[in-house]
């Protein structure tokens, strides 16, 4: 139970970090793509997917480096020293599982970003699309004489 005490705060920085680095790739992924998308549906199924990514990171890594962990709380004397003790001999595997759970993370965004799309074409779709001729009356009130 000792090894658990990093458990809910390094999920919670794994948490931040997914959901901003994520949160700006997918934004600027949004607008080069110049489609409309659903913004509160993604972000919503977005930030659910950065909370289920960052505890899988935080408890993959547990499992990983499980040895080191229990070797190195067994000289920790109090909490704050098994904390330090955790993250210390816990780095590595942190950081492989975080970065493994990341790119899983920007998968799941890949896809949540396609499910997101509005079924109605964007403002820019529309004056790009040379198909569909503007109407006579729509011309006739915007000439000058």
């Amino acid at each position: 139970m000792q090894d658990w005490i990093f458990f809910i705060p390094v999920g919670f920085a794994w948490f931040i970090i997914y959901w901003i680095v994520g949160g700006v790739i997918f934004s600027i992924a949004a607008l080069f793509r110049i489609a409309k998308i659903r913004k509160a549906q993604f972000s919503c199924l977005f930030t659910l997917s950065s909370i289920g990514c960052a505890f899988g990171a935080t408890y993959t890594a547990l499992i990983l480096g499980e040895k080191e962990i229990h070797v190195c709380l067994s000289e920790a004397q109090d909490i704050f020293g098994q904390f330090a003790s955790v993250i210390a001999c816990g780095i590595f595997p942190m950081m492989i599982m975080g970065a493994i759970w990341f790119a899983g993370l920007l998968f799941i965004g890949t896809i949540l970003l396609y499910i997101s799309r509005a079924q109605n074409q964007s403002w820019v779709d529309r004056k790009l699309d040379e198909t569909i001729p503007e109407p006579i009356s729509q011309i006739s009130k915007f000439h000058i004489h």
